[in-house]
């Protein structure tokens, strides 16, 4: 359900949510018998009834890898754009052609949008949930540029949102990638869950990572505001010499404990398992235990995050039952994250994390799809697709923060412009289909 009304409201819409075990006016939308035919969530738009289909919950918690090949998921899928639709969101696209398409509508992708819009490209986003991306979930951005007071991170996506816009760009919403391929000459056509093909001279990919969540509560509500997904070097500054902690325990959570704790009085890495040594490199390891201001708690869950706004508090349980609350300034959540890569399948090349691979590593090929044809080298970050650029978390090695993503869309207008200076120069020398 949480995704169903994370869905209206990022998008702006009034509704009334109805428990048809409890709420009294209930009946108000029709018999106790015909309500009980119905497949819950349902939704009464128009005068219609929409009911999500039964994989409607379990797809969305976690985005497959081949959109095209999980029947499930495409069926909740459309049936989110059948609701969109309804909404009056828009869907289908306006022109039968496009100088860029932006995949995605976080703080990359909006960015892209915005930039591309204001210098004349012809420009449509593609969104799948809400724009804002991981950022419009955050309660409150306390270490972006030029809010001192911090920013939530609804009012920013909505003010990007607005100023693509207002530049004219066209923001699809609701939809998402059933397929996608390079369509000669010179073109990419992407096929949607709304049923509509969308045609452009160049793209941008930033569709973000999926992180898997830290289900306990108190944890979302403060998201930028002292709960952070990944670790980024300015996290670390802005939280020096408080008491931080780390969840996971594999690499990148081992990695983030020493990087945070050249910064922070403590360190604390909250490991579920019995050891660090099952998923965590022995080097790592062994760092941790010398590091003298880094306490690894093993056996141990974050099952609740406090405080008045921003994170004060966690409250921890160990294996046997007991539970603490300590004081903490950050709690840095690395348990694992999927790039969301769906409908680029089998034509742009990934790295084993599922990562889209850019600039000087497409050159360094083995094997697999998307061997790079052109005797110029790939602009920074092009995929191995000439035309075809990545921005933001969805991108190998990227900096997994807002300030970094804003960074990536912003010069990948810059060189989907210069991209298309080239581009006729560049089909001449393409190999023949």
């Amino acid at each position: 359900m949480s995704e169903l009304r994370g869905f209206l409201d990022g998008n702006g819409v009034a509704y009334r949510w109805f428990d048809v075990a409890s709420d009294p006016l209930v009946g108000l939308l029709g018999s106790p018998e015909a309500l009980g035919r119905l497949h819950l969530p349902a939704v009464l738009v128009g005068g219609e009834v929409l009911e999500a289909p039964d994989s409607y919950a379990e797809a969305f918690a976690t985005p497959p890898a081949h959109i095209g090949a999980d029947e499930r998921y495409l069926e909740a899928a459309r049936w989110r754009c059948r609701l969109a639709e309804q909404l009056g969101l828009q869907t289908r696209p306006t022109l039968g052609r496009y100088d860029l398409a932006v995949v995605g509508a976080g703080p990359a992708g909006l960015t892209a949008a915005v930039y591309a819009a204001s210098e004349g490209l012809r420009t449509v986003v593609l969104e799948r949930h809400v724009p804002g991306g991981q950022a419009g979930t955050s309660f409150r951005i306390e270490n972006y540029l030029g809010f001192p007071a911090g920013i939530s991170g609804t009012d920013l996506a909505r003010a990007a949102y607005e100023q693509a816009l207002r530049f004219g760009a066209e923001i699809l919403v609701g939809v998402e990638l059933t397929g996608g391929q390079p369509r000669p000459p010179g073109l990419f056509a992407v096929e949607l869950t709304s049923g509509a093909v969308v045609e452009s001279r160049s793209m941008i990919v930033a569709t973000g990572v999926h992180y898997v969540r830290l289900d306990a509560p108190g944890v979302e509500e403060r998201l930028g505001a002292g709960v952070y997904y990944g670790v980024a070097p300015e996290d670390a500054a802005f939280h020096g010499e408080g008491d931080v902690f780390v969840v996971g325990g594999a690499n990148s959570a081992g990695q983030a404990a020493l990087h945070l704790a050249d910064h922070a009085a403590r360190v604390t890495l909250v490991v579920r398992g019995d050891s660090l040594a099952s998923k965590m490199s022995r080097y790592l390891v062994d760092r941790l235990e010398q590091a003298p201001n880094v306490t690894v708690l093993t056996r141990t869950d974050v099952v609740r995050a406090e405080g008045y706004g921003r994170l004060e508090r966690l409250v921890l349980s160990q294996r046997d039952g007991d539970r603490t609350t300590v004081a903490a300034d950050a709690l840095f959540i690395l348990i694992g994250g999927e790039p969301l890569t769906g409908g680029f399948e089998g034509w742009l090349r990934l790295d084993e994390g599922g990562f889209l691979v850019t600039g000087s590593d497409v050159r360094k090929g083995d094997g697999r799809a998307g061997t790079w044809p052109l005797e110029r080298d790939p602009f920074l970050l092009e995929s191995c697709v000439p035309g075809v650029f990545a921005a933001g978390d969805v991108r190998r090695d990227s900096t997994k923060r807002v300030a970094s993503a804003v960074g990536d869309g912003a010069m990948a207008v810059q060189l989907v412009h210069q991209f298309l200076r080239t581009a006729d120069a560049d089909r001449a020398v393409l190999p023949p289909d």
